[in-house]
């Protein structure tokens, strides 16, 4: 249908890669170009002055969210009707389902509820959150796009219990020291068809004029 292939990932691009895979390997068989533009990712970002600062800004907003915003009851992951055959043929796990065994194993050996491994030091590891300084998250989420071919990254700057102070200081550092390395990366060969744009002026309805009389 030529829609847009937006994959609202809570769990970062080294989770989401090999589904990003299948999709593009679907758009070539159903005889689709490869424009990246066609697909958007969602990614967690954490910035400061320095990878140091990062880990420390955004450390307990980052372990407050996957420790504490996640539950998911294992029974939802696969609710009657919703996986297809060929799906279950080839034992795809969704993310939803990885996060609801790893609730069910946390559940066993900490007896609390909570993912006991989901530290900073695992968050930044395993790609749910891209922390560093502007040049560092930069490169990453350069990396990010071209690997996933994606022209749509929505950047997640606001997670957890961060108080506003730390959203705004993370939105204006990406806003001026990130997105201008990143800005336009496909342009040169590819055209966004999908971006919103606004109706030609012919098309547009005319406002009905105001009666002055029924104003007053």
């Amino acid at each position: 249908m030529d829609y847009v292939y937006s994959y609202l990932s809570y769990f970062g691009y080294k989770a989401g890669l090999a589904t990003m895979n299948d999709f593009w390997d679907t758009m070539s068989r159903l005889g689709k170009d490869r424009n990246p533009y066609r697909a958007g990712f969602l990614q967690f970002v954490g910035v400061a002055e320095s990878k140091e600062e990062a880990m420390k800004l955004y450390k307990e907003p980052a372990e407050y969210f996957y420790g504490r915003c996640l539950h998911v009851d294992p029974r939802y992951s696969s609710p009657p009707g919703y996986t297809t055959e060929e799906t279950m043929r080839r034992k795809y796990k969704s993310q939803v389902a990885a996060v609801a065994d790893k609730k069910a194993e946390s559940d066993k050996k900490s007896g609390l509820g909570t993912p006991v491994d989901m530290s900073i030091d695992f968050i930044e590891r395993e790609g749910y959150v891209i922390l560093g300084s502007p040049d560092e998250v930069a490169e990453k989420l350069r990396e990010v796009a071209v690997n996933m071919n994606v022209g749509h990254l929505m950047l997640l700057l606001q997670y957890g219990n961060m108080s506003k102070d730390l959203a705004n200081y993370n939105t204006q550092l990406f806003a001026e020291k990130v997105m201008p390395q990143i800005h336009g990366l496909f342009d040169d060969e590819w055209e966004d068809h999908w971006w919103p744009k606004p109706m030609p002026k012919e098309e547009r309805a005319v406002p009905a004029p105001i009666k002055r009389e029924a104003a007053e």
